[in-house]
């Protein structure tokens, strides 16, 4: 029987801290960060953005080394499957629901996530070995900060990879102000983004409670990374067998990355302390928070996040 790929996930709503907690993983010596993992072949097709060390993906010297081992065609169920034109975005995919409630792979979709898991495990032990080999370490976990939670019940079932997960979330009023900072008050925007922060967070909820034992899980809150890093991370380390030195919370920007997409900050060469963000506070307006408190405070023990400050507004 083949080795699983050991794999940490971490699944989120996008701008809820994941690029910052990917790269404080992929600071540890024996961690290695591919960011985004499943936007690989858009990145290469549409130079969207530059791999984490700012060159472009397809003349880094480290994606050079690996590319011609990846399966990087587009068609079938491949590595960037869930970002297909048809795909992107969606939060509800009506077609695998069913399976996600039922923690079971459907006759109709085992072969398909028999496919994209043997894509995806060709890909990240690709990865895995020439990163031993450029650092010298031997790398005991592979990082795929991709977010979906669709993406994360596939690899998780295809039964290639034993899969880590980190449900990183994010106090729904912050992410509301981050999705509609251009205008707080739009009221179908925040409702619309009200949903999304529930309904993207249930299904991730039910896919690592249902696919993943308890053990091989760990809910993190944006604030508590933000605001107690070198705690948070020294925890993490010892969940995933690492004796994480808190001192790489002050040097994480100086490790070797070549992880893809993110935010800005992947780029930044920057060496001020990790910045918490709770600009909502100042300038969502208290009548749009409260209206998202009373929204979201049925979904928040089951999202991972309990208290939510007391749900101030």
């Amino acid at each position: 029987m083949i080795p699983q790929i050991p794999l940490v996930y971490i699944a989120s709503n996008g701008h809820s801290g994941s690029t910052l907690l990917d790269l404080l993983l992929g600071a540890h010596p024996s961690v290695w960060t591919l960011g985004e993992a499943q936007n690989l072949p858009w990145e290469l097709r549409n130079r969207r953005a530059p791999c984490g060390c700012g060159q472009p993906v397809e003349e880094d010297d480290f994606w050079r080394a690996v590319l011609n081992d990846i399966p990087l065609e587009i068609e079938g169920y491949h590595v960037g499957y869930f970002r297909n034109i048809a795909q992107v975005g969606k939060v509800l995919r009506w077609n695998l629901l069913p399976d996600i409630f039922r923690n079971e792979i459907s006759d109709k979709w085992r072969p398909a996530v028999q496919e994209y898991g043997a894509n995806n495990a060709r890909y990240f032990e690709t990865v895995r070995e020439e990163a031993g080999e450029r650092t010298g370490n031997d790398i005991q976990w592979l990082v795929d900060n991709s977010k979906d939670p669709y993406r994360l019940f596939w690899l998780q079932h295809s039964g290639y990879f034993k899969t880590r997960a980190i449900h990183l979330v994010k106090d729904p009023r912050a992410f509301v102000y981050s999705m509609t900072k251009n205008d707080p008050t739009n009221v179908t925007a925040v409702l619309r983004y009200t949903g999304r922060w529930i309904i993207e967070n249930a299904i991730i909820t039910s896919v690592v409670n249902k696919s993943i034992f308890d053990e091989n899980v760990r809910r993190v809150t944006y604030d508590e990374l933000a605001q107690q890093p070198k705690q948070t991370m020294q925890h993490l380390g010892e969940w995933l067998g690492l004796n994480y030195d808190p001192a790489l919370v002050n040097t994480f920007r100086e490790y070797e990355n070549h992880a893809l997409s993110g935010n800005m900050m992947r780029w930044r060469e920057s060496e001020e302390e990790i910045y918490y963000d709770e600009s909502w506070r100042q300038h969502l307006p208290g009548v749009i928070a409260r209206l998202v408190k009373v929204l979201t405070k049925p979904f928040a023990t089951a999202c991972g996040y309990p208290e939510l400050h007391d749900l101030r507004a």
